[in-house]
């Protein structure tokens, strides 16, 4: 029975040393070409938020619609930023994690002045009050 425990804590002690040899790579440790690109993409998706955004609203599409279309059409922008990230060995629970903290803010952001933009409506379409 001591056996057991001496194998089976012979184990734990190699696995975590095993374990602490293994370095996290995370985006600050890319080379500084890739942080570029990493920003770029950062950057080039921000944007596609934001034009997909002012298009939906032109064409009065209906606001939650219009959010959901504008996430479907820059996710090809976040597969970009993953793939890169992947490439340079980064982390992957560290790109799922920037990819949804990413699309999870444009969604934020889109939805904040969705509201916005049907409050100024509303306010715009009230009479006005005689005095």
């Amino acid at each position: 029975m001591i056996k057991h425990y001496l194998i089976a804590g012979t184990i734990a002690i190699c696995s975590t040393t095993l374990m602490a040899d293994e370095t996290i790579v995370t985006p600050g440790d890319m080379p500084e070409e890739a942080i570029n690109k990493m920003m770029e993409n950062v950057t080039n998706y921000n944007k596609c938020t934001m034009t997909s955004r002012f298009e939906a609203s032109e064409s009065g599409m209906d606001v939650r619609h219009s959010a959901d279309t504008v996430l479907q059409n820059c996710e090809a922008g976040l597969d970009e930023l993953k793939q890169l990230l992947t490439d340079n060995n980064v982390n992957p629970a560290l790109v799922e994690g920037m990819a949804k903290s990413l699309r999870s803010k444009a969604a934020k952001q889109l939805m904040n002045r969705a509201m916005s933009d049907m409050a100024a409506q509303a306010a715009a379409l009230e009479p006005v009050a005689s005095n």
